[in-house]
């Protein structure tokens, strides 16, 4: 069954992964817009360039902080994974049909029928001490061991919106791929935006055409002795 959300997808990592990728996210897009700007191009190429390098520091952040990597073939993409869950950090076309049309090569594909990792040496230890107790293990268990051993894993995919003025969104959602090869989206939600800059303080001061004009107080004044110097 395809998780309702990241956030159940990941269970209890989902915070802390969240921060990791945003913080991946906005640091390349920082480097990239300006290597765009003193490139002096009129074209998009070096900062469209940045999506493999979103997959690679994605990936290598994560695996950093003790994650568990998998391969994805045929390009031989290395993806982070968390809690079962293969992360692709992708920054999204301006498509209306971007999202549809993820799957459209081969390792994209891929992502979609990938395996979970092997067992971990912790895993590992765990399953040996189970044999150890020599407990008899019904039919019934050993069938749903070796389904759950050939689900394929979740896809958790990380959406940038960006142009090289401006990050505008970074979102994610569970991605899933259906009879026809369409990708569809499961609890999406957006993680990072802009921050808006607030204008109260403007608003709080009268323009100057409004509010209630004040009358001038006129007032007599004291005759004023004669100089007799002016």
């Amino acid at each position: 069954m395809v998780p309702g959300s990241p956030t159940e997808a990941l269970g209890s990592h989902a915070q802390d992964v969240r921060d990791m990728l945003i913080e991946v996210v906005r640091s390349l897009h920082n480097r990239f817009a300006e290597a765009q700007l003193v490139s002096g191009s009129r074209y998009g190429m070096v900062f469209g360039s940045q999506w493999c390098d979103l997959l690679d520091n994605a990936h290598d952040r994560l695996v950093k902080q003790g994650f568990q990597s998998r391969t994805i073939l045929p390009g031989s993409r290395k993806l982070p994974v968390v809690n079962d869950c293969l992360i692709y950090v992708w920054r999204a076309p301006d498509d209306p049909n971007a999202v549809r049309k993820f799957a459209s090569s081969p390792t994209r594909q891929a992502c979609f029928v990938a395996q979970p990792p092997e067992p971990t040496l912790f895993d590992a230890v765990a399953s040996d001490e189970v044999e150890s107790d020599k407990r008899d293990v019904g039919t019934d268990e050993i069938k749903a061991t070796l389904k759950a051993a050939l689900d394929t894993m979740p896809v958790v995919l990380v959406i940038v919106r960006s142009t090289s003025r401006q990050l505008q969104s970074i979102g994610w959602a569970v991605a899933d791929i259906d009879a026809t090869g369409e990708v569809v989206l499961h609890g999406e939600e957006n993680i990072w935006e802009p921050e808006v800059v607030s204008t109260d303080g403007v608003s709080d001061v009268e323009a100057f055409s409004e509010g209630t004009p004040v009358e001038p107080v006129v007032e007599p004044r004291e005759q004023e002795g004669k100089n007799l110097d002016a």
